[in-house]
């Protein structure tokens, strides 16, 4: 294990080391987590209280929740990625070249670490920082531990995709480009991250209309890649074509734009989301989730495919 534990502090100081990029990644991972931790335990919420001491021992929680959260997240993704480093250099373990070229193997690497160990992920993966913080979080916060089991799980399952991205860069191989769709320049033969939860996948691409599906992605849902979130419709109106509907006396656009001047239509993107029930599913999709969800949808559209966020309608049903 001393081998593993020097090849992961190599290839991070080599891959990490002042990447910015990685940073920002890692970061949205603790982010998003915190987040569904925070919204479980209730201290993202305004709330009141009966006393200052009541108060106050909420807020040195708070803080206490904010300060072990980060340092455990971190220990579980190292461990998860020196856990994939292990597996892939295990004697017994044979992964042809054409697997690190194929841009969806990368997410049957949690099925393949699950299925290898004959323990549990969670206890492989915990350290004095995770058992710091979850013996913490326990004591202080009912019901939160089969949520936080799931949350470093994932999160080493996130450092595992880390360490096989990184074991194809020193092999020298890349992934296989792939065509992209005409409206938001999504990738049509692979899946793609929403947050460090959800994928994304087209399943129908026009020049003005797209359709994805959402889906719990395979850190999640080892068993099932494909348990779906929603459905998300993208259609594309340019202003000539909105003008054109109402000047026909189409009623939806009649309404849309009722008292809106003609030479003031702007193009326009409706993003419609048709959730799914929660059949199936890891956990409960909470409204905060659904709501960073969209959140990365909009940013994601308006950086890939350079539509200004003005534009956007969002319809939810």
């Amino acid at each position: 294990m001393n081998e593993i534990v020097n090849l992961s502090k190599k290839r991070f100081t080599k891959y990490c080391e002042d990447n910015t990029t990685f940073e920002e990644s890692i970061n949205r991972v603790i982010n998003h987590y915190f987040l569904q931790l925070g919204n479980r335990t209730n201290i993202l919420q305004a709330r009141e209280f009966n006393n200052e001491v009541e108060e106050q021992k909420f807020k040195n929680n708070v803080k206490r929740f904010e300060t072990l959260f980060p340092a455990a997240a971190k220990n579980a993704f190292l461990k998860g990625y020196q856990l994939c480093l292990e597996f892939i250099h295990h004697p017994e373990t044979q992964i042809p070249d054409n697997l690190y070229t194929d841009p969806n193997f990368i997410k049957d690497i949690p099925f393949a670490l699950a299925n290898a160990s004959e323990f549990e992920l969670y206890e492989i993966i915990r350290t004095d920082e995770t058992q710091e913080f979850c013996v913490f979080a326990v004591r202080t916060y009912e019901g939160i531990h089969p949520l936080l089991e799931q949350v470093f799980c994932e999160i080493a399952f996130a450092g595992a995709e880390c360490a096989f991205e990184h074991e194809r860069l020193e092999k020298g191989f890349e992934l296989e480009k792939g065509e992209i769709t005409s409206l938001i320049k999504a990738p049509i033969d692979r899946l793609f991250a929403i947050t460090p939860s959800i994928n994304g996948v087209v399943v129908h691409a026009e020049e003005y209309c797209e359709i994805w599906n959402l889906n719990w992605n395979s850190k999640v849902t080892i068993d099932d890649p494909f348990i779906e979130v929603a459905e998300v419709t993208f259609i594309y109106q340019t202003k000539d074509m909105i003008q054109k509907n109402i000047e026909d006396g189409v009623l939806y656009y009649s309404i849309l734009y009722l008292d809106t001047p003609l030479h003031e239509i702007q193009d326009r993107l409706e993003i419609r989301v048709k959730l799914n029930s929660d059949f199936g599913a890891p956990r409960p999709m909470e409204q905060v989730e659904m709501e960073y969800i969209l959140n990365e949808i909009i940013g994601k559209v308006h950086l890939q495919a350079q539509i200004p966020i003005e534009n956007m309608i969002l319809i939810q049903h």
